[in-house]
């Protein structure tokens, strides 16, 4: 039997993982895709696993994500990306809270155990990584800024113990470019609430950093794997905050122009 919930997914050119993602929902009564453009085939492949597809021009994640919770149909929300799926044990205990009826909580906690390089992450920060992904529509919505979007929930709360199963990078190449990415969204940020920051203070950011990853949340057990976690998170925060140095001298150039 269908549970009184609702799936939303938004995606970009996600023909590599749409299809796993739609699979492990078969547990749902509604699954909608809001597709920002997809080149490849995202839409067919989504249809296919029975989703109801939308598009809409990406503007920001929290404005897309809470755009497809509207479009929602069920009193219950949970929210997944398109690199990730349900595990069966997750799936067993969200079913185990609908049995005799709908929940007391308004929302769930649910964590993420990756992937990353053929082994699964447990150390360094990525696990377990709670986020609020199944609750009531009324009670909850997306909130923050260009990156780091989180469900902002109004009520009572409750931690689930099975995690979403996340298939991260493709490779060393697909981590790269996220960095290149997501660095530029968090500097563009930053800048634009008035952080400044200089060559010291970008380092003394990616050192910590990748101290706190591989040293203070034990990413040393993960490996070889946690070793380049924690300098690819050495690597991501220095980007971003040199590329604040970056816009900072922009402004300061334009000010001279002036």
């Amino acid at each position: 039997m269908s549970l009184p919930i609702s799936a939303c997914i938004i995606t970009l050119n996600e023909e590599d993982n749409i299809e796993r993602c739609l699979s492990s929902l078969d547990f749902v009564s509604e699954i909608i895709v809001l597709d920002s453009g997809s080149h490849d085939n995202t839409e067919i492949l989504a249809k296919k696993k029975g989703a109801k597809v939308v598009l809409r021009k990406f503007d920001d994640y929290v404005s897309q994500k809470n755009h497809v919770i509207s479009l929602a149909q069920f009193p219950w929300i949970l929210t997944l990306d398109a690199d990730e799926e349900m595990s069966a044990e997750l799936k067993e205990e969200i079913q185990a809270l609908f049995r005799k009826g709908e929940p007391d909580e308004d929302g769930f906690l649910i964590p993420r155990l990756t992937m990353y390089m053929g082994k699964w992450i447990r150390h360094g920060g990525w696990y377990p990584n709670y986020r609020v992904r199944l609750f009531q529509k009324s009670k909850g919505k997306f909130v923050g800024g260009k990156v780091h979007e989180a469900v902002q929930l109004s009520g009572k709360k409750k931690k689930l113990k099975s995690p979403v199963l996340h298939y991260s990078y493709k490779n060393l190449h697909d981590h790269v470019n996220f960095i290149n990415k997501y660095s530029e969204l968090a500097a563009t940020e930053k800048f634009g609430k008035g952080k400044r920051t200089g060559l010291f203070l970008a380092l003394l950011e990616a050192g910590y950093k990748s101290f706190w990853m591989f040293f203070v949340r034990f990413g040393f057990l993960d490996g070889r794997r946690g070793l380049i976690l924690a300098i690819m998170g050495f690597y991501y925060n220095f980007l971003k905050y040199i590329k604040i140095f970056e816009m900072n001298l922009a402004e300061k150039e334009k000010q001279k122009r002036i």
